[in-house]
């Protein structure tokens, strides 16, 4: 090849590769433009050079010398070695030696082709040091990653989801090929595919894993669709993150969330009605609803049968309470405790189940039912009773709801049996009242009766007999005559007296004439005798009433002036008795000092109010008293006009003082 010829030059110059032409003796006869510009040589500087010490590189040097040694006619493996150009910089190349063969078969020189791949060589261990940092990550991630085909069988997938879902190896995993086996419910495989199809991803999507062992593993799902160039889908490939414990925190949130209405609801019914029934059967209802129970009972130790009584149910047939049932206890000794004089037991937070056998009579089928303890006082009361299938496991949380509800049954029965025993005491305290009134009421009848009919008969017999006297006196007398008259102003007052007396014990206006007329007379008597200022008023009477209603609105209004009197120093009484319907209100106010609202306070007339007050419970009212230092009185009372007595729950609510309205 003659290399000096223009033309050869110029094809050379204009080759993508670097191009280096040796003699037979192995230095350097040409460079062509790529081979200049990558050794920084020119040919003239590098014409004679050999090529190991052109590219300064201990592994061209070895090379060379056994080629030019050994006189090698072979061509030489393409290899890859790095030199160092004119300025000393490192550039590895790709490198091809060809020998060139005279005529007579002898070494006329070599062409060497090389070309810089420095840049690819940088590629390449980016690409290396990118797909190791994505393995890394792939593999070192603690959520789940998968990639699949179109149809869901799996191409490759992390380790995390190997561990997560309970297998060994990958080729465990692997052995199942679809990624739909793993999921709990096909549905929510297809439901993801449908979704990543339409939209090309899914976020947050929540689906049940199942492991190896059958476990469900709660997880959440967000994946992108892989597509080709003319945009088919080709796959998918997702991550999935373990929100197992998240979910049973919340659940767990949310059952004690339950819980607590549970009980709420539990205390809001006990304040709202007293009946036991009541509360145990809104108990039973809303731990069945929360447990998921189909079945279940509350039954009551009844000590004095020596048995147990059905206090509440639901599941059961309706005709439970009528056909007869027995309890069969599996532990004997547990029911001989229970029904024991000494079944004392210390307080827990749960205490262990046991169970029994509801046996029908009739039917004869036995239902196993797995009781829970209601405790009150120290004591068994009784016990909850739930028919549990076969494969339901009952959670420690659970237990601890079902042991919470029994102390709070339990401290709900105390007190509901308290609050009926306090009514009782009440209800017989209310009659022994009222007995004591009517006869206090009869006594001042009868007190009045005779102070009017035998000792007001006796002053008048006295006085006529002293009329006599005087009539036998002589005339001159005098002394004796002015005694006598002195006797008979004493017998007069005295009846005068006698007469006051028995009118306040009890005025015969109101048993003949009414309420009305009776306080006409009294307060205009009062009126006369000091220096109160009185306003009275009745509206809406346009007859008789009960005479016991009437009793109680006189002397109401006895026990209100006589207190204005000794203690207000008030200057004005206001009196108003109004009948409507339901009730007819009493409203008595005066102008005076007040006193301090606090009941036990020592300068209170306390037992006049209490005696007020009293009467009106005994009539089912309501007694409210206002009143403050310098502020007056107000007493204001309402007496249903179509009630015997008070209710239950009218009695137990009746304040000695509350603020009302104008």
């Amino acid at each position: 090849m003659d290399i000096h010829n223009k033309s050869v030059a110029a094809v050379l110059n204009n080759l993508t590769d670097a191009f280096m032409i040796m003699n037979a003796h192995g230095r350097i006869e040409f460079l062509n433009a790529v081979a200049e510009k990558i050794t920084g040589y020119s040919t003239s500087e590098a014409r004679g050079m050999k090529c190991d010490a052109l590219f300064n590189s201990a592994i061209c040097k070895i090379d060379c010398l056994f080629r030019w040694n050994t006189g090698a006619k072979k061509v030489c493996n393409k290899r890859e070695l790095v030199i160092h150009r004119k300025d000393g910089r490192p550039i590895m190349i790709s490198c091809t030696t060809s020998t060139i063969i005279d005529t007579d078969g002898t070494v006329a020189g070599a062409v060497d082709v090389f070309k810089d791949i420095s840049k690819i060589k940088l590629l390449e261990e980016n690409l290396k040091d990118s797909e190791y940092k994505y393995r890394r990550l792939f593999e070192s991630t603690k959520d789940m990653i998968f990639i699949t085909s179109q149809k869901g069988r799996f191409i490759d997938f992390n380790q995390a989801l190997v561990d997560l879902l309970g297998y060994k190896e990958k080729t465990d995993l692997y052995q199942l090929e679809f990624i739909e086996k793993i999921f709990i419910n096909v549905i929510h495989w297809e439901v993801f595919q449908n979704q990543i199809n339409l939209n090309g991803y899914v976020k947050d999507f929540e689906a049940g894993f199942k492991t190896k062992d059958g476990s469900r593993l709660h997880c959440c799902l967000s994946a992108n669709a892989v597509k080709d160039d003319q945009g088919n889908i080709l796959g998918y490939e997702g991550i999935a993150k373990d929100i197992t414990a998240r979910m049973d925190s919340f659940r767990n949130l949310y059952k004690n969330h339950q819980e607590l209405v549970l009980l709420n609801t539990i205390a809001v019914t006990m304040n709202s009605a007293l009946e036991l029934d009541d509360v145990l059967a809104t108990a039973l209802n809303k731990v069945m609803k929360l447990l998921g129970f189909t079945i279940g009972a509350i039954f009551l130790i009844n000590r004095e049968r020596e048995g147990f009584d059905l206090q509440a149910q639901k599941g059961f047939s309706d005709k439970i309470k009528d056909d007869p049932v027995e309890l069969i206890f599996h532990d004997k000794e547990l029911k001989e405790f229970f029904l024991g004089p000494d079944n004392f037991v210390t307080p827990k937070s749960i205490f262990p189940s046991f169970k029994v056998s509801l046996d029908n009579s009739k039917t004869r089928k036995a239902i196993l039912l797995s009781c829970f303890l209601i405790t009150e006082k120290e004591k068994p009361s009784g016990f909850m009773a739930f028919w549990i299938k076969n494969d339901e496991e009952l959670s420690i949380e659970d237990f601890h709801l079902l042991g919470s509800l029994g102390n709070f049954v339990g401290g709900a029965i105390a007190n509901i049996n308290l609050i009926q025993t306090v009514q009782k005491h009440r209800e017989e305290l209310k009659r022994v009242t009222a007995k004591l009134f009517q006869s206090q009421e009869d006594e001042c009848k009868r007190i009045s009766r005779e102070l009017h009919d035998q000792t007001g008969s006796s002053l008048i017999g006295i006085n006529l007999k002293l009329d006599a006297v005087e009539n036998k006196i002589p005339l001159d007398a005098e002394a004796t005559r002015t005694l006598l008259h002195q006797v008979k102003g004493q017998i007069n007052h005295t009846y005068l007296e006698m007469r006051r007396i028995s009118h306040r014990l009890h005025p015969a206006l109101l048993t003949d004439l009414g309420l009305e007329p009776a306080l006409d007379q009294y307060i205009s008597e009062i009126a006369e005798q000091t220096k109160l200022d009185i306003t009275f008023k009745m509206i809406g009477f346009t007859g008789r009433i009960n005479p016991d209603i009437e009793t109680v609105l006189y002397r109401i209004t006895q026990e209100a002036l006589s207190n204005v009197l000794k203690h207000s120093k008030a200057k004005l009484f206001k009196l108003s008795i109004i009948k409507g319907y339901p009730s007819i209100i009493f409203l008595a106010e005066d102008d005076g000092i007040g006193f301090e609202s606090d009941m036990n306070h020592p300068e209170r007339p306390a037992l006049g109010l209490l005696a007020m007050r009293e009467r009106v419970m005994m009539r089912g009212g309501k007694f409210t008293l206002r009143t403050a230092i310098g502020e007056g009185t107000r007493i204001r009372i309402e007496i249903p006009l179509n009630k015997e007595g008070g209710s239950r729950k009218e009695c137990l609510q009746i304040p000695l003082q509350e603020s009302y309205d104008q």
